[in-house]
């Protein structure tokens, strides 16, 4: 827990130091990843280097402690605004992308105050929510199983479990929908300063979201073979297609209420485009504009993060539930989805393994090799941002992109290109609906890809996203209220595997995406291949 501290110095080269001690011994006390600390406090030192050439002896204010639970530090610096960033946009988006993970300082200006802020997150223990999860599982299915024994103590649970079921989905959906809008709309300022990278920040963007949409579309035609597609002929083909039409059609919104209060993930999608357009388009017209939609985007994932709390619970009343119902042998479709996502997700980590080696011209067995030490990290750890650090220095030194790309080009593609995602969700989503006797048509199909395509760049790299994400997904597929705890609780087995699939791939698409461009140093790239020949 970290100490509450209130002091103040006089900017100097002790006082950088001072702070720096500070620094360390708040994210220490909050239980954060050394590797981070030590990424923090360089971006500190080097901020409050280049404010001491023009602020020396301003006053510097030091506090941190706990604010509703939450860990904060923020070092603010008497002065006129000096954002050191703003002449390096790609790096400013890096630091943002981090900081959504607790992973480094935010910037802010008010009150004559130039103002550092972080709110450090504890290393994610994996095994103790994992724990969490398996006890809520194992209580709901004991508890069921002997409440079952006698109807009349089975109507009284179900009196009291169902309604509060009912209302944390209910509060899921409340922030589901204004997540999803302004993570888009939020995502879309952030990735407009891109233009100042030039031609290698365009094809990454379009590359990651092309990728994307392809991996969804070859999970739909795989489904053909694993799964019961209802045909159509004749008649009923043309009235899919023109279901398919209205469906596309229905993309843009009535009125801008209605999105909201329905949860249709595609409207509030297209609302989140519109106003993210607008608002660069407009630039610093609506800088307040902007600053206002970054920061309720940071109050609505906050009251997400808090509900993501309640994960076992949710999870537990869910499966309670289920107990007490004729829930039949459909236990299978789980079992299922591990069948598909697990090889999956192998097969597609090997896939762009063996494209990039024939692209690259290097053996795919020394690709593997360099690329092996973020897989394993993430796969122990279903972590992006634990395989940071390791993902970055392999990048660089071993695949040969340069640093400046990587610094952007990295945290970017971990918020916005998640290819195992999409392969763990749509299995699930493709069992869940199996599970629960839904219709698998080719308009499932369809909103499947475009739906899960656009959650995995928009959903919020938070505890509790998952929750988010099936939500709105199963509203938008038709797939009952109860599969969402189901699909949490296999999620998070599944998050293991769908993060280091998507660690890998995105370290293969950075890299070709620097080759086709002739920014790659081939030297650092093949200097295995060639100490294996000697």
């Amino acid at each position: 827990m970290v100490s509450n501290r209130s002091e103040k110095f006089s900017l100097s080269e002790q006082t950088i130091d001072t702070v720096s001690e500070i620094c360390v011994q708040t994210l220490s006390e909050a239980g954060a990843d050394k590797k981070d600390i030590i990424r923090i406090r360089l971006s500190l030192e080097e901020t409050l280097g280049i404010w001491l050439e023009s602020l020396r002896g301003a006053q510097v204010h030091v506090e941190c402690g706990q604010k509703f639970g939450r860990s904060f530090l923020e070092i603010s610096v008497d002065g006129p605004g000096m954002d050191v960033w703003e002449d390096n946009e790609a790096f400013l988006l890096s630091n943002h992308m981090l900081s959504q993970a607790g992973l480094s300082f935010t910037y802010d200006y008010k009150n004559g105050k130039n103002c550092l802020i972080c709110n450090p997150r504890k290393k994610k223990s994996s095994v103790g929510q994992m724990a969490l999860l398996l006890c809520a599982v194992f209580l709901a299915v004991v508890l069921g199983a002997v409440v079952r024994i006698s109807p009349k103590i089975q109507t009284a649970a179900l009196s009291v479990t169902q309604p509060l079921f009912d209302m944390i989905l209910g509060a899921l959906r409340a922030v589901s929908s204004p997540l999803v809008f302004l993570a888009v709309c939020c995502g879309i300022v952030s990735i407009g300063d891109l233009t100042v990278v030039g031609k290698i920040g365009k094809k990454l963007i379009l590359r990651m979201v092309t990728g994307t949409f392809i991996v969804g579309a070859v999970m739909a035609l795989a489904c053909f073979l694993l799964f019961p597609v209802a045909a159509k002929s004749g008649s009923e083909i043309s009235g899919n297609f023109s279901e398919i039409y209205h469906m596309v059609l229905g993309i843009v919104p009535s009125d801008i209420v209605s999105p909201f209060l329905n949860g249709n993930a595609l409207q509030l999608v297209f609302l989140g485009i519109c106003a993210g357009a607008a608002l660069l388009i407009l630039g610093e017209r609506v800088s307040s504009a902007q600053n206002t939609l970054m920061q309720t985007n940071d109050a609505v994932q906050f009251l997400m993060g808090a509900l993501g709390k309640t994960i076992p619970l949710f999870v537990f009343l869910s499966l309670f539930n289920l107990m007490l119902s004729d829930f039949g042998s459909g236990f299978s479709s789980l079992l299922k989805v591990f069948v598909i996502a697990i090889p999956g997700g192998f097969l597609l980590v090997l896939f762009y393994v063996l494209v990039g080696a024939v692209r690259l011209k290097v053996n795919p067995i020394l690709l593997i090799r360099k690329m092996l030490p973020s897989y394993l990290i993430a796969l122990t750890t279903a972590s992006s941002a634990a395989a940071l650090a390791t993902n970055l220095e392999t990048c660089v030194k071993e695949l040969g992109i340069p640093k400046k790309v990587a610094d952007f080009a990295i945290p970017l593609g971990q918020v916005l290109y998640m290819p195992g995602f999409v392969v763990g969700v749509f299995s699930l989503a493709l069992c869940m609906a199996e599970y629960y006797n839904v219709p698998i048509t080719p308009q499932f199909l369809i909103m499947s890809v475009l739906t899960i395509g656009i959650l995995a760049m928009a959903a919020p790299p938070i505890p509790g996203g998952a929750l988010s994400v099936f939500t709105v997904l199963f509203a938008q597929l038709g797939i009952p209220d109860g599969a969402i705890a189901l699909a949490v609780a296999v999620c998070a087995v599944l998050d293991f595997l769908m993060t280091a699939v998507s660690v890998a791939c995105l370290q293969v698409q950075v890299t070709l995406a620097v080759y086709n461009v002739g920014m790659l140093d081939e030297n650092k790239l093949k200097r295995g291949v060639r100490h294996e020949r000697k």
